[in-house]
């Protein structure tokens, strides 16, 4: 897959060092058990795009995983529920 040079920076911008979006994203969801998107961006103060992308990130690592559990969002439709992939 490739991935645009600017997608790249971005990514790169937010996940550098200690705690990063990533990091907090991640520490977020084993907190909460159950968090969606929204709700994250909510308590992160971060834009949809990073905080959407974050997840796609974490999940395509095998860090977090669909709980097949929806919630509704502010708009009133269905949100995934993001979990921690049990290790176990």
């Amino acid at each position: 897959m490739l991935i645009q040079q600017t997608s790249r920076e971005a990514y790169e911008s937010v996940n550098r060092g200690n705690n990063s979006m990533k990091d907090k994203v991640y520490d977020l969801i084993k907190e909460s058990e159950l968090l969606s998107c929204e709700e994250a961006e909510i308590a992160l103060e971060g834009k949809h795009q990073s905080i959407s992308a974050t997840i796609r990130h974490l999940v395509l690592s095998g860090l977090v995983e669909d709980s097949l559990l929806t919630t509704k969002n502010s708009s009133g439709r269905r949100a995934i529920l993001w979990q921690l992939v049990d290790d176990e």
